[in-house]
């Protein structure tokens, strides 16, 4: 039977996943951070990765 209660205990449990995921994420990001040597460098990283060229699918010749 899905009641009030159970329903409080999936909400805490959802907001403590995402609490954990968003967390991971943080240390993450300061670690690439502390990599590139400062969040200018790394932000130039990110910058030349989305200017950089990428591989393209050939595409058939009637196209």
């Amino acid at each position: 039977m899905y009641n009030d209660f159970i329903a409080q205990v999936d909400t805490q449990q959802y907001e403590r996943e995402l609490t954990q995921r968003l967390e991971r994420r943080r240390i993450a990001a300061e670690h690439a951070v502390q990599e590139h040597g400062g969040r200018l460098a790394f932000v130039a990283h990110l910058a030349r990765q989305a200017r950089a060229p990428r591989a393209v699918a050939a595409r058939p010749v009637g196209c």
